[in-house]
Formats: structure tokens, sequence, C-alpha cells
């Protein structure tokens, strides 16, 4: 008897599944490729301290430590993707310290080093892309690094005034976040419906997002960001930003299990009805003659993260979000609540991950020397 269709092969037949990790056992556990892997400081400096990781860590730190902690933590993320380059069929994704962001020439300075780091490893650009949050700065950053062929991905994204500018920068990728960080610690913020793809609160920015991109592309006949949705909290929230449209999901490994234990039976079906009757899955062009679901549509003129005081308005779509280092940007992200409240929680909690490699890097450091 054949075996059935899982959860997971069945999404891979309507997106991109992407995994975010960067252990290579959770790539190759897969039944078949995941397109790209990403990372950030919070999953690199978890995994530097496993044990199985040590010896690298080490080497690391003896190698590099002269030049500060800083680079001794690039070249150990950057080891790790080159470790499970061959695990996967797209981009390795590395991401610039949040405390960074908010100046360009720091995201820059960061950027060339990790593109060094990429050379030394023998990885070329083809096959990495560095993730930016979506600040004004970092965006006029990334604008740079794209005319130079450093493929870039908008991360920490949560408007869509971010997503335009992302486009204006030639990002490859976006990464917009589904739930935000500090609902992983404080339950009560984590969005509790039973149909995520209809009452999610970033449902309808997604939504919003991917119509931008269809309008751009339909003007300027130039390839938009493709959506790496992160962030989910469930699997029917995987399904759900599956539903939305987005083209490439990143999922943590907890998930990418349950996903792959789970069969396509007629239970899963009646939970997942989106899985029924799915779209092909979309090829390039991607945004050539995009359509919003029916099911889908009314999102187009809601927002559930405005507030009271929303217009109905969305952002143009022409208005020049990167000049004077991304200014007309950063003064949309301010003077949304939502988005102010949502990137603190997670520039805070990637600083976090920076303030932990830095401690062992210094305190190993300081081992090599006495």
């Amino acid at each position: 008897m054949a075996k059935s269709k899982s959860l997971l092969e069945a999404l891979e037949s309507v997106c991109n599944v992407d995994v975010d990790s960067v252990d290579p056992r959770i790539a190759t556990a897969l039944p078949f490729k995941a397109h790209n892997q990403t990372s950030n400081q919070v999953i690199c400096a978890n995994t530097m301290f496993l044990p199985e990781y040590h010896d690298l860590f080490i080497s690391k730190v003896k190698e590099y430590g002269s030049r500060g902690w800083e680079e001794v933590f690039n070249r150990v993320m950057v080891q790790f993707c080159a470790n499970n380059i061959q695990n996967i069929t797209n981009h390795v994704l590395i991401q610039i310290s949040p405390s960074r962001v908010h100046t360009k020439e720091k995201v820059l300075e960061q950027a060339h080093a990790f593109d060094r780091a990429f050379r030394d490893a023998g990885i070329s650009r083809d096959r990495y892309a560095m993730k930016i949050s979506t600040t004004g700065p970092g965006m006029a950053a990334a604008a740079q690094l794209n005319k130079k062929g450093i493929r870039t991905l908008g991360t920490s994204l949560f408007s869509l005034p971010q997503a335009i500018a992302a486009s204006q920068a030639g990002c490859l990728y976006i990464s917009p976040y589904f739930n935000e960080v500090a609902a992983y610690e404080d339950d009560s913020l984590m969005h509790k419906g039973n149909d995520p793809a209809m009452t999610h609160p970033m449902a309808p920015r997604l939504v919003h997002i991917l119509e931008a991109y269809t309008q751009l592309y339909k003007e300027t006949g130039k390839d938009q960001p493709l959506i790496v949705i992160a962030s989910n909290a469930n699997v029917g929230e995987v399904i759900a930003t599956a539903e939305l449209g987005c083209q490439h999901i990143t999922i943590l490994a907890h998930h990418l299990k349950e996903l792959q234990e789970t069969p396509l039976d007629e239970s899963t079906l009646a939970r997942y009805p989106f899985l029924r009757n799915p779209p092909h899955k979309k090829e390039a062009p991607y945004y050539a003659d995009l359509q919003t679901p029916e099911r889908l549509k009314g999102h187009s003129k809601i927002d559930f993260l405005a507030g009271l005081e929303w217009n109905g308005k969305l952002a143009d779509i022409h208005v020049d979000y990167l000049a004077d280092d991304g200014k007309a940007l950063s003064e949309a992200m301010d003077a949304d609540a939502a988005v102010v409240r949502k990137m603190k929680d997670v520039l805070d909690a990637f600083n976090g991950g920076d303030a932990k490699a830095k401690a062992a890097i210094e305190e190993e450091r300081a081992k090599i020397k006495a």
C-alpha cells in the first residue's frame, strides 16, 4: 500500500518550505530539499553553545578573536550557513545585527564583513542573502548592497510602507512576522482564532502587501520581493499563511516535525479545507496577474492593527521611502503604534542573542590570553 501524503508534502506542493534553523539535521530530515535556510542572532547564539559545535566555536575565537567578538560571531554564523548550504536549493540567510539597523553605514560595515566571510568560506553571492531589519536606514543600505550584487531580505517587517521600501531597495525577499515576538512570552498576546487566514491581525496586511506588489509589477515590469513569512505560532498558522499567498514559509523545527508526521487524511483536510482544492504553486513572474482569492478579498479594505483613528487609506506605492536615508519610512513606522511596539520587541530579542554571544566569546578570549 502506498504511503499517504503528509501535510508537509501537501504544503510544499502549494508554496516553498524553508527551514528556520541552521542545524543540518533539521534540513536533512525532510522528505525533500528545503528552499532557504534562515538564521538570526538568537538561533546562532543558541546553536553555538551546543556541545557538538564547541570545537567550531573555539577555533573561530582563536582565529578571529584579536579582531573583536563581533568578527568571531560573524564567522561562526557564516560557518553555520556553510555547513548547511548543500541541504537547501536556494539561499542561506544571515542577519545584520539589530544594533546596527538605525545607521546606514553600520549596516554596510557588517554586510561587507559578512560578504568577506562568505567569500573565504567559498560561498558565492548567488547562494546567500542578508537579512536587514526594514528600518529607513536599513533599506537605504539594502539599496546600495543590491546594486553591488549582494542580495538582501527585508526582515522584521510589519507594515505596507516597510514592504514598499523593501521593493524600492531591490530586496530579493521580505519576511513579515505573522506574530509579534512578545506573544511567545505572553500568551495573552497570541491570536486564538480558529481561522487565522480570516481573523489574524496580520492577515489583511499580508494581502495589502501582495496586492501592492502586484500593482508595482504591473506598472514597472520589475520583479518584486518574494514573501518568506516568519513567526508562525502553530501549524494552523503555517497553513493559513500559505492560503494568504506567501511564496515561502520559514518553519521552526518542531512544526516541521508535526507537519511531516501528520497524514493528509480526511480529518486533516477537515481542519484545513484550503488543501482540498489548493492552487498550483506560483512560479516566476510571481506577481503577474496575481488575484486575491474570493474568500480573502475583504482584507483589501480593512486593517485590524491600524486602530480606531485609521482613515481607511493604504500607503501610497509611489512615495519614495528611501530618500534621505529612509526618512519617509522612518516617519511612517513611527506613526504606526503596532509597528513601534513590534519592532522594539523583535530588535530587543535579537540584541539579546548578540549579548549572549559577546559574553561567551569574550570569556573564552580571556581564557586564551591568560
